[in-house]
């Protein structure tokens, strides 16, 4: 790292991406608080491997400490809007035990597709209700403007 007051734009991008390699190594633990009770078991490696990383940047226990939950949280708050996704992908991992990347992505395309498809049939079938809703109004309007008619057709005639 520069020392106080050199320009740091030069290791921007080392710090982005050791950065996102910290959240990543705990996501796992924060896909575990989304579907677990309690707390999860401790990822030792990931841990250590974050810490190792974190040693990069920080300068003291504490400070270590403190990134590291950060980035455990960062790594929550990224999973949440996905949830049904960690779901699949934790049954998927129960099943086979092991996954990698290729697979994950497979997963997770599928996934989403059906989602897209099934968002698709949901959308079609609330339109033709509309239609259909249109429908028995257009019937019932002539229906009601025939009986008009025919209620004023006698009083013409007279």
């Amino acid at each position: 790292m520069r020392q106080p007051g050199e320009d740091r734009r030069s290791v921007a991008d080392v710090f982005a991406n050791v950065y996102a390699e910290w959240i990543e190594l705990l996501a796992g633990r924060g896909a575990e608080r989304m579907l677990l009770d309690g707390e999860p078991v401790v990822p030792a490696d990931d841990l250590r491997q974050a810490r190792e990383l974190a040693l990069l940047f920080c300068k003291s226990e504490e400070a270590i400490d403190s990134f590291l939950a950060h980035c455990d949280f960062v790594a929550r708050d990224l999973l949440m809007p996905y949830g049904d996704v960690v779901i699949v992908l934790s049954t998927a991992l129960c099943i086979k035990r092991t996954l990698d990347g290729a697979e994950i992505e497979k997963i997770i395309s599928h996934f989403e597709a059906h989602k897209s498809f099934a968002a698709e049939r949901r959308r079609r079938a609330d339109r033709r209700k509309c239609e259909l809703a249109a429908e028995r109004f257009r019937a019932d309007r002539d229906h009601r403007h025939a009986a008009t008619l025919s209620q004023s057709a006698p009083d013409r005639m007279q």
